[in-house]
């Protein structure tokens, strides 16, 4: 009987736990090896790593950032200037300007106004045809203001 009652409370523990585990809301993991780090977790760990104003990203003053590759060969990027001995380039960012600038609509002059009747409705040949037409050109754009994203990233 008594080893009835001791399954049961296993199942029942192991019931309330799994659905945390799955979640993500607790890692067995670190709670076991936590006893082997002095009680602090690797998740602990990290998030004392971080810094504590992340929030202020987002600024509307001028930013100095410093630029070099470190001896790996990996892009480094830096508020403070790097080690003694590298060369670094001193970028200044500039929050009133965007890296990308802004899709210009060309200003069409308008014919005159189309009674309903000439408009092609959708739902025909024609219209399906106009449909189709105007997505491909909306594409076409899409594809060249991607393609100038990524040259502009490419140059920092």
């Amino acid at each position: 009987m008594k080893f009835k009652i001791f399954s049961m409370l296993v199942i029942m523990g192991m019931l309330s736990v799994m659905p945390m585990i799955y979640m993500g809301k607790f890692d067995p993991m670190s709670f076991f090896s936590s006893g082997f780090k002095g009680g602090v977790s690797d998740l602990k760990q990290i998030k004392a790593k971080v810094p504590k104003n992340l929030t202020n990203a987002i600024t509307d003053e001028k930013v100095e950032v410093y630029k070099w590759r470190d001896e790996h060969g990996v892009m480094q990027f830096s508020n403070m200037p790097p080690p003694a001995g590298d060369n670094a380039e001193k970028l200044e960012l500039n929050p009133n300007e965007n890296i990308v600038q802004a899709v210009k609509i060309p200003v069409k002059e308008e014919p005159e106004e189309k009674t309903e009747a000439e408009a092609p409705s959708p739902y025909t040949m024609k219209g399906m045809k106009k449909v189709m037409k105007d997505a491909k050109d909306v594409e076409k754009m899409l594809q060249q203001r991607h393609e100038e994203q990524d040259k502009l990233l490419n140059n920092l």
